[in-house]
């Protein structure tokens, strides 16, 4: 994903060694309608980061598989 997308929907960043990572617990928390590749992010004071290359928005189909599996209230 582009990182101009992700800096609209206003997700934490910061700049390591003159490139942009973005908060993936800010991904994970407050924008469920995009994946990330876990196994590509880097900690970084107990925190994780990620590039922007490695966040996707959901396929139809994990949509599909997230609402088959919501937990119940």
């Amino acid at each position: 994903m582009l990182p101009d997308i992700l800096r609209e929907k206003k997700i934490k960043s910061i700049f390591i060694r003159k490139e942009e990572y973005f908060d993936v617990t800010d991904i994970e928390k407050n924008h469920p309608d995009l994946n990330i590749d876990s196994s590509k992010a880097v900690i970084v004071k107990k925190a994780k980061y990620i590039k922007a290359e490695y966040v996707n928005p959901l396929s139809d189909f994990d949509h599909m598989i997230k609402n088959i599996f919501k937990p119940k209230k």
